[in-house]
């Protein structure tokens, strides 16, 4: 093994150790996170990564656990980074502080922290921190505004600038910024968390090198790069060459009230790929679209969703290149609005990806998951005790799409999101003025297919004791994931207030800042997952288990599979298929197609 930059030998051995180091080094720092930081989206849902970077300022590793999103963000990130401040003026114990979506982020939640690692006076790499922070300002509580037209609407866009000046605090910048933001208390518990978490990268980094030597360190660092650039090359040299095409669409722009579309190209010639997203549509007027980071990203994460196992780091980004009309929709520039980017444009990014991906590689393609919806509830707690403003960040879970040996999984995190936790109802009931009535799975919501879609999850939550607003981004109202080769889209998703009541008002998955009374309810519900292969194939009995679970009526059944089934004694979940009837069913639904 050789160090691309210098040539010199790494001993495969210490290769290993060192490859195993890093990743743990990323572990740590993000338990420091998990273990210091304020903020529940931080602390239990987990939406953060760690990362270490070579001198170069290059992805070397990130975190085990951490949100795949930032993966492609961050080959971004630190370069802006350096060529904001310059290697030059970078000094041992600064620590520098980035949101800027347009070159180095997706929204502006998203808050980095890059500290340069130093040893015996010689720059050897950079240790990150990225975490959602809950507020960053703007007009809404949560900073997510799906009516935002410019970023001034969304909250303080911060350039790459020192928060620490060679390890002293520069406070007059935090103030300014925490005075930007509500809850300033917990945003700046979270930072404190950030700031331990480099600081820990940087003791063992040097811990690392004091034990194997600067050269092994470095040397490695770069190899774990070349070893990736190997198998990403080997991956696209076992692919066809071609061209292989993706499309889908974002529910709509809301001020245009139209679909807004994606469109991808991806050519692959020997062991490269490029991923052309000219023919997508330009920007929108409303906070769906996408950083050039995100969409970078958005590759990064349908690509190891379906090629072989590899480190997705800088060695992978040799090996593909990424074609957009800046000012498009996966190009966003200033001032476009962009904080609705992650239900939204880097979800269809992430699909229309996979789509090209799977027609590429059948074998080990996947239907399209749901989207994520990114819901925010707000108001003032009047609980005795509690007396305070607060800001609740929810997601939620949903199927995800099948592939062509196994259903897709139920009520998962999404593709970009897989690093999150679910943050239970009952440490939210606690810290929040809410109730959660309902968390289960959508029946009938996975995509039919010979493979089937996974479930969505259905939510309901009763803000029992005080006023509040609500605001959501989302996607798949309209269009449902896409299966794959003849599969069914997952079913769609939802947000209705008071449903089934006189007083029900469908207020949909781009509401912003909707007031909601105490002692009303909020019925919120992700997509399905797309299925694969014609759902006319999939074994009956396949068919009765899943009305067994409960993930499938009989009706559903009979519309989607053709297969008729007797219900026996439902109680004791006693059914069995009607043979004979089912295989004429099927018959005619062929005929008619």
């Amino acid at each position: 093994m050789s160090d691309a930059s210098t040539g010199a030998v790494v001993d495969p051995v210490t290769f290993e150790i060192l490859r195993n180091a890093f990743n743990a080094i990323c572990n740590e720092m993000s338990l420091v996170v998990v273990k210091t930081a304020y903020s529940t989206v931080v602390n239990e849902g987990h939406d953060f990564s760690a990362s270490l970077y070579d001198r170069h300022g290059k992805l070397v590793t990130q975190g085990e656990f951490d949100l795949p999103a930032f993966v492609g963000i961050t080959q971004l990130t630190v370069p802006e980074v350096v060529r904001a401040i310059g290697i030059e003026n970078m000094k041992d114990g600064d620590i520098y502080l980035i949101n800027d979506p347009y070159v180095a982020s997706t929204h502006c939640n998203d808050v980095h922290l890059v500290k340069p690692l130093f040893y015996e006076g010689g720059l050897v790499g950079f240790a990150t921190s990225t975490a959602h922070w809950s507020d960053v300002g703007g007009i809404l509580p949560g900073s997510l505004n799906s009516r935002a037209r410019t970023h001034f609407e969304e909250g303080i866009r911060i350039p790459a600038l020192r928060i620490f000046r060679q390890g002293v605090l520069n406070r007059d910048v935090l103030q300014i910024l925490l005075a930007n933001m509500r809850e300033g208390w917990e945003r700046n518990g979270d930072l404190n968390a950030q700031v331990a978490a480099v600081n820990v990268g940087e003791a063992r980094v040097r811990a690392a090198i004091e034990k194997h030597g600067l050269e092994q360190v470095l040397q490695s660092m770069g190899e774990v790069q070349n070893h990736s650039e190997r198998l990403a090359r080997a991956a696209w040299s076992a692919i066809p060459d071609g061209t292989y095409e993706g499309e889908d669409r974002i529910d709509m722009d809301v001020y245009t009230g139209e679909p807004v579309a994606i469109r991808l190209k991806l050519t692959i010639e020997g062991d490269h790929a490029t991923f052309d997203f000219r023919e997508s549509d330009s920007a929108a007027q409303a906070a769906i679209n996408c950083t050039i980071a995100a969409t970078t990203s958005g590759i990064f994460i349908a690509t190891a969703s379906i090629l072989p196992p590899m480190p997705m780091n800088a060695g992978v980004m040799r090996t593909i290149e990424i074609v957009a009309n800046r000012g498009s929709i996966v190009w966003a520039q200033p001032p476009v609005a962009v904080s609705g980017l992650a239900a939204t444009s880097m979800e269809m990014v992430i699909s229309a990806t996979m789509q090209a991906l799977t027609k590429a590689s059948p074998e080990r393609g996947v239907a399209v998951p749901y989207s994520i919806l990114n819901t925010i509830f707000a108001g003032s707690d009047r609980r005795a005790g509690f007396e305070a403003d607060f800001i609740n960040y929810v997601w939620s879970f949903g199927g995800w799409g099948a592939t062509k040996y196994a259903d897709g999984p139920n009520a998962v995190a999404s593709a970009y999101s897989g690093g999150t936790q679910s943050i239970p109802c009952e440490i939210q009931e606690r810290r929040y003025p809410m109730l959660w009535r309902r968390y289960q799975l959508g029946q009938d919501s996975g995509g039919a297919g010979r493979t089937r879609g996974g479930l969505a999850l259905d939510q309901l939550m009763e803000f029992p004791y005080t006023p509040g607003t609500l605001s959501c981004i989302g996607d798949r109202e309209v269009f449902g994931p896409p299966g794959a080769f003849g599969g069914g889209p997952g079913a769609l998703a939802g947000l209705v207030v008071n449903k089934g009541l006189e007083q029900e008002r469908n207020i949909g998955i781009f509401c912003s800042g909707a007031p909601i009374e105490p002692g009303e309810n909020v019925s919120f519900w992700s997509a399905g997952g797309g299925g694969y292969g014609d759902p006319l194939e999939r074994p009956a009995d396949a068919v009765v288990e899943d009305i067994r679970d409960e993930y499938l009526s009989p009706a559903a059944a009979r519309s989607q599979y053709g297969v008729v089934v007797r219900e026996i004694d439902p109680r004791r979940l006693a059914y069995e298929v009607d043979r004979t009837a089912t295989e004429s069913l099927r018959e005619k639904m062929r005929a008619a197609r």
